[in-house]
């Protein structure tokens, strides 16, 4: 398919009113996308918003400028959304105060249904016999005007969600996970927003190998330079200055001005302009006192848990836990048909391991208390229990 069946539609904007009430008139779930222009732009914010009723004609929202309006119009999208990998949209439309009722998510059915491979493109060629185009996923979508073939790109996302979903359910109720779906979308629908990184510039710096806390001190002054350049110019950082020649620059600790401006990884046109900035970012780190100086090693949001290389010495016990524990649920996955990390996540598997329990009903509530859903609990709970016993 190279465009929606009923053709290209226009952009909305100026007329958002209008589509709202087109909307409104609608019956049923939205079929809901977004299109941001990540790794172009700063922000991960909505550049457009896809939506179609099953009853209505696609709509293609530009929401730049209109944020107010739309954030007016958040009634009438107070019902079921299906989309595809709901927790890339949900954030970006959190922002418009835009928020469903309820979630229906086509890539966790396929998870679920234990698809082999879950991209849209794929499920839609599998279920609805339908292929979809592809050459404008990494588009900067925050350009003006889109092309015809953008637009088609965009619409043709929701164009088959409903169709999809149609094909989904009867899978899902067939082999009984139905209900799993719907602990796992209502999950996602409440899930907070991730809390944003602690020292980004540290995954910069252990790539280039640094280790001296001067050059560190000048990883994390580059990096804040340049997110505010960035963020001033309203481009992503990585456009400013690629992380990789970032953390080599680092490496080197320019002594001068000199050493900056005439740095052969600052030769381009583009880089050049902005050595003034980081030099000024060199020059404070190296006025840095000693105690000032990032430390060496930092891990940010330490695990509950030491290193599992570690349990052997500190807790025989828990080692043996964790050997059982993860065989039972690797097990019982490839029974089910479904990834390991569908049926328990990793981190909680290694949690429960490391705590331990003393009773079935303890091990039960234990995995209640790291968020997993009620159908994991019955799908895992029994058979961790009979496999550490």
């Amino acid at each position: 398919m190279l465009e929606p069946r009923d053709g290209t539609p226009d952009i909305t904007h100026d007329s958002i009113n209008i589509a709202a009430a087109a909307l409104r008139s609608g019956h049923g779930a939205f079929a809901i996308d977004t299109e941001r222009a990540m790794g172009i732009r700063y922000s991960n914010r909505a550049y457009l918003v896809q939506v179609k009723r099953e009853d209505t004609p696609i709509v293609l929202i530009d929401p730049v400028g209109i944020e107010n309006q739309l954030s007016e119009m958040a009634d009438v999208f107070n019902d079921e959304w299906i989309l595809h990998a709901a927790d890339q949209d949900l954030p970006c439309l959190a922002e418009l105060d835009l928020r469903p009722a309820k979630v229906f998510d086509t890539e966790v059915a396929g998870l679920l249904l234990g698809f082999e491979r879950v991209s849209l493109q794929a499920m839609v060629a599998e279920m609805l016999n339908f292929a979809l185009a592809k050459e404008h996923s990494s588009a900067d979508w925050s350009q003006r005007p889109l092309s015809k073939e953008m637009r088609a790109y965009a619409a043709l996302d929701v164009d088959v969600l409903h169709e999809l979903k149609a094909q989904l359910i009867p899978l899902l109720a067939n082999s009984g996970r139905l209900e799993w779906h719907e602990q796992e979308c209502e999950a996602i629908r409440n899930r907070p927003p991730a809390p944003p990184k602690q020292q980004p510039w540290r995954k910069a710096a252990r790539q280039a190998g640094i280790r001296d806390r001067r050059a560190l001190a000048m990883v994390e002054q580059l990096w804040i330079t340049r997110d505010k350049l960035g963020q001033g110019r309203d481009v992503s950082p990585s456009k400013v200055l690629p992380s990789k020649v970032l953390a080599e620059l680092a490496s080197r600790k320019p002594r001068s001005r000199s050493d900056v401006f005439n740095s052969p990884l600052l030769r381009s046109r583009i880089r050049s302009k902005d050595a003034k900035h980081w030099w000024e970012a060199i020059e404070r780190s190296w006025h840095l006192p000693d105690d000032q100086l990032p430390e060496r090693y930092f891990q940010e949001n330490k695990d509950p848990f030491p290193p599992i290389k570690r349990w052997e010495n500190l807790d025989p016990e828990a080692a043996q836990r964790w050997n059982r524990l993860r065989s039972a649920v690797l097990t019982h996955a490839d029974e089910l048909g479904i990834r390991q990390d569908m049926l328990l996540k990793p981190a909680t598997q290694k949690l429960v391991a490391w705590q331990g329990w003393d009773s079935a009903s303890a091990l039960h509530d234990l995995l209640a208390e790291q968020g997993a859903r009620p159908w994991q609990i019955d799908q895992v709970a029994p058979v961790i229990f009979a496999a550490t016993r």
